[in-house]
């Protein structure tokens, strides 16, 4: 939000690849972390995007490379380990469930799609960590 992205611009792609944008939000949220001194670089950064200054949030990026990397792979088992845990609790009253919520297995369907990309975007990024 404060760097002025919209949510349909966090991506994931079916490549394993991971959008510029994930990775500003994720140093951007990581330097907010860190006290007084990661306010003063979450500003650094947020006027290095404003402005348009490539070098200056590549470099940033650079510096804070490992800890972007593993908070993503992180991100990205929650997000797994939330998809098996619905998965699980939809399977466990399947044929009642779906007789009441008949959208359930396109529910299913299309939770399976997004855990085969996060499972794609897992083995391209956690060889970087």
């Amino acid at each position: 939000e404060d760097l002025g992205y919209s949510h349909d611009r966090m991506l994931f792609y079916s490549t394993g690849d991971v959008s510029e944008e994930v990775f500003d939000v994720l140093l951007y949220i990581l330097l907010g972390e860190d006290g007084a001194v990661g306010a003063g670089l979450q500003s650094q950064l947020h006027g290095a995007h404003v402005s348009g200054d490539h070098d200056a949030k590549r470099s940033m990026h650079e510096r804070y490379y490992h800890r972007t990397m593993t908070r993503l792979i992180e991100h990205v088992d929650e997000f797994l380990a939330s998809l098996d845990e619905l998965e699980r609790i939809a399977n466990y009253g399947a044929q009642e469930a779906t007789g009441r919520y008949p959208r359930l297995p396109l529910i299913l369907r299309h939770n399976e799609f997004v855990r085969r990309i996060f499972l794609k975007v897992r083995a391209r990024q956690a060889p970087l960590v």
